[in-house]
């Protein structure tokens, strides 16, 4: 599971910092949300907090997609492939 876990992370074999970053900020959110769940406390910036650290995970999944289609991808090409690239 855990070597699934890491493929995610990776684009065409290397791992991509875009991804590592958007997984890194959703876990910061998961823990901190937690804590305060915990604790029973609030926050006043819990709003930014959140917006920064969850919401910023998917701004950063579409960072990701552009770089992706414009970098690393030519013309009309298909993304990512999917499977092993068996033609059937």
């Amino acid at each position: 599971m855990f070597n699934k876990f890491t493929e995610m992370l990776k684009e065409g074999g290397v791992y991509s910092l875009t991804r590592i970053l958007s997984v890194v900020g959703f876990i910061a959110f998961l823990a901190g949300s937690c804590y305060l769940i915990y604790k029973g406390q609030t926050w006043g910036n819990y709003e930014t907090f959140a917006t920064m650290t969850g919401g910023g995970s998917a701004a950063t999944q579409i960072a990701n997609k552009l770089i992706n289609s414009k970098f690393n991808s030519g013309p009309g090409e298909v993304g990512k492939k999917i499977g092993k690239g068996d033609d059937q």
